[in-house]
């Protein structure tokens, strides 16, 4: 996957900020606590309600426990986007930096070193 260094810093930045969520005690107490557990779980519950059995009820009911899958996927997402952008560009540095070492050979062992570049 190709990407610019605009997108790659986007997506960083994106990792940076979901993270920095999930260590905010907001985000645990309205998100975590809140949306993912009570609200993930009373939905299934008002599936099976006697009061919630119409075809419009339970399409909706069904669209949000999507939702909480797909913000969640997303979270997790980007998180993980963000992690392969940092390995890549971790990666190209190195490369990079191994590119532009001088070698030399010991005439003696035959083995190669690196030249200070002074």
């Amino acid at each position: 996957m190709e990407m610019t260094l605009e997108s790659a810093g986007k997506a960083l930045q994106l990792r940076d900020d979901v993270l920095a969520l999930f260590n905010d005690e907001r985000y645990k107490n309205v998100f975590e606590e809140g949306y993912f557990k009570a609200e993930a779980m009373r939905l299934p519950l008002a599936l099976v309600d006697n009061e919630m059995q119409d075809e419009v009820e339970q399409r909706i009911l069904q669209e949000k426990i999507k939702a909480i899958g797909h913000l969640h996927v997303y979270l997790n997402s980007a998180i993980a986007l963000g992690n392969q952008v940092q390995f890549s560009l971790d990666a190209e540095e190195r490369e990079r930096v191994q590119a532009n070492k001088v070698m030399a050979v010991d005439e003696v062992t035959g083995e190669e070193y690196e030249v200070e570049d002074n």
